[in-house]
């Protein structure tokens, strides 16, 4: 079994030389390797997993059960009585950290990202933006200009995004990140039914768009190797994807799947196939690697297969009572991105390469509020039901078994019962305890009684009440900040990159752009080759307000020296000649205030004399400068 493939061998000396077969002993030597990998980085955060483990339950709510169990796993029957109740701190954080987190990534009063496009000669040049408008009364220019293209690349986006709800997606990722400290995407392209709408109807057609797909950290291991600052080269992060299927779905995907390795759904290696067998539940354990894969060697050189995706199938033991084992897939990436996409809270260390989170950091703080809220219930229960003694040599007693305790229960007893009520504790010690530990659990994580609509304190003024919002909110707005400018911005470069590189031929796209009000439908050759993205998030509305003041200002400059150049000219003695067209300054104005159907509210301009025919020119305020100065003030204030 051998294969094409871009590798490379690094000698002792550092020497490098290309080598591009591999046979069947090199797929096993890249599969031991792999393999040696994953076992390591899981030993390496066994103790993380068991914080992330104690993290699911709390959320979950379900109650630890560990003081009332006996050295051999069973319940001790002594201890059923005691109570077994979960604080929902934790869960209830969770809701409010990325409800939070979605509102400031994904507002809804207005766009969230910017795109600034490059506009190239030859972009110009095979552009004809008045063909891919449909119909003929929304306001969108015949002539393109960088306006009109960032606008088109910013839909283009928009479009892509809603076929598969970006925002939910995000929000699993920050889940994670808040839960364990670290959230996981992964770009993928996928097959999906568009529904693209045209003149005769509305046809569905198969499409392929890029889709960010949420991952959970607990089956993805991170390359944890350190940085080295003495390295002449630098190669790119390798992770490792843990997936668990059945066998029968890995043999279909084998079998029709394409073995080209530079085929993004390709690189399937039936012939491995062979050698796997499933374990005793028909499953298969799958490893996937990417990135630049280093294969180290001790008695040949080592290799390097750069931005590779190598795919290792674990399953049952085989005939020689070994666990068959093998590389299935190897494929190249078509980007020279990865497809990760990595949302980390909170670094800790240069060496730390999985991060803190506030429900990590919660955790004993909600392990302490809980355990005093049992013994609370359980002090309480002593107290209204508190244990009773009696003397054994009691007739009545032993013949029931005991004093039956309920109101207004009578006893027929010799020696009397005495009653224990002291056993019960302090219930008020024990709640105050439970209360201190749910301030402090507000304190550490955040989540302070008014970021849930509570208010804390009932004489503090507005002012007040914002400022304690924000002291509340300031470290999920710092993780948001971090987030927007790290992969939500990366992912519009991916996304862009990975959609318009799906376009082919004269295939087309159609979709909505809401600052034109209307339709367009595109190919691949009206999308400019380069684009940069900037998120904003909730800043996007006061974003663009500023932008429209900035618009009114410079407009407002423009026609004050517009009318000086007016009155120049006319003082020498030719014609004035307006840059400015007022008409269409406004229509402008009107568009980006939202108006769609323009020429419903604005009068069409008038018929002109030919210019031979007019008069010379009079300027009223030539020799006036008061008169120039008044009517430039009036100007401005008009604008």
């Amino acid at each position: 079994m051998a294969s094409e493939v871009d590798a490379k061998e690094i000698s002792p000396q550092g020497s490098v030389s290309s080598k591009r077969r591999f046979d069947k002993r090199d797929w096993a030597y890249i599969a031991e390797s792999v393999i040696e990998e994953y076992n390591r980085r899981k030993r390496a955060r066994k103790d993380r997993e068991l914080q992330w483990k104690d993290i699911d339950r709390q959320i979950a709510m379900d109650p630890d059960r560990g003081a009332k169990m006996m050295p051999d796993g069973s319940m001790d029957k002594r201890k059923l009585w005691m109570s077994e109740m979960e604080l929902p701190l934790q869960a209830q954080a969770l809701e409010v950290l990325t409800a939070d987190a979605r509102r400031m990534l994904f507002p809804d009063s207005g766009p969230w990202f910017s795109a600034h496009s490059q506009m190239t000669d030859k972009y110009l040049d095979r552009t004809d933006f008045q063909s891919i408008i449909l119909g003929d009364e929304t306001e969108v220019p015949s002539q393109i200009n960088q306006d009109n293209a960032d606008k088109l690349v910013e839909g283009f986006l928009k479009h892509q995004f809603k076929q598969y709800d970006l925002a939910s997606r995000v929000d699993r990722i920050n889940a994670e990140a808040f839960k364990y400290g670290m959230g996981v995407g992964r770009g993928r392209m996928q097959t999906k039914s568009i529904f693209i709408h045209e003149s005769n109807g509305t046809v569905k057609q198969n499409q392929r768009i890029p889709v960010l797909i949420p991952c959970s950290i607990k089956n993805t291991y991170l390359d944890d190797q350190k940085a080295s600052t003495h390295s002449a080269h630098v190669l790119g992060e390798s992770h490792i994807s843990v997936d668990y299927i059945k066998y029968e779905n890995l043999a279909i995907a084998v079998s029709r799947g394409s073995s080209n390795p530079d085929d993004e759904d390709g690189g399937w290696m039936a012939k491995a196939m062979v050698d796997i067998e499933p374990d005793d539940n028909g499953y298969v354990t799958l490893l996937e690697m990417e990135g630049d894969i280093i294969v180290p060697r001790k008695t040949q050189r080592s290799v390097v297969i750069p931005n590779a995706i190598v795919t290792v199938a674990m399953g049952g033991k085989d005939s020689g009572g070994n666990v068959s084992r093998g590389v299935i897939r190897c494929r190249f990436r078509k980007s020279p991105f990865s497809s990760y996409l990595l949302f980390p809270y909170h670094f800790e260390g240069a060496d730390d390469h999985y991060p803190a989170s506030p429900l990590l950091k919660g955790r004993p703080v909600q392990m302490m509020a809980t355990d005093a809220l049992n013994r609370l219930m359980d002090s309480a229960a002593l107290k209204n039901a508190p244990p009773v003694g009696y003397g054994k040599d009691d007739t009545s007693f032993a013949m029931t078994g005991g004093p039956e305790i309920y109101p207004y229960a009578q006893w027929q007893s010799t020696d009397g019962v005495k009653v224990y009520a002291e056993v019960g504790g302090d219930p008020a010690a024990l709640a105050s305890i439970m209360t201190s530990g749910i301030s402090l659990y507000a304190e550490l994580t955040g989540v302070l009684p008014s970021r849930l609509g509570a208010q804390t304190v009932s004489h503090t003024t507005a002012f007040a009440k914002d400022a304690e919002l924000q002291r509340g909110a300031v470290r999920t707005v710092d993780y948001v900040n971090q987030v927007g400018k790290g992969p939500i911005e990366r992912w519009l470069h991916m996304s862009y990159a990975m959609a318009r590189g799906a376009l082919s031929g004269q295939q087309t796209v159609q979709f909505y752009i809401d600052s034109y009000g209307g339709w367009v439908e595109i190919s691949k050759a009206h999308l400019p080759d380069e684009s940069t993205f900037e998120w904003f998030g909730a800043g996007g509305p006061a974003e663009k307000q500023q932008k429209t003041r900035d618009r009114l200002s410079s407009l407002q400059f423009a026609l004050q020296m517009d009318a000086v150049n007016i009155q120049t000219m006319a003082q020498i003695g030719q014609r004035p000649d307006p840059q400015i067209n007022i008409a269409a300054a406004i229509r402008e104005t009107l568009r980006e205030g939202g108006w769609t159907d323009i020429d419903l509210i604005v009068n069409p301009p008038r018929a002109e004399a030919p210019a031979a025919a007019l008069p010379p020119p009079v300027d009223p305020l030539a020799g006036n400068p008061g008169a120039q100065t008044v009517a430039l003030q009036n100007i401005g204030a008009a604008v």
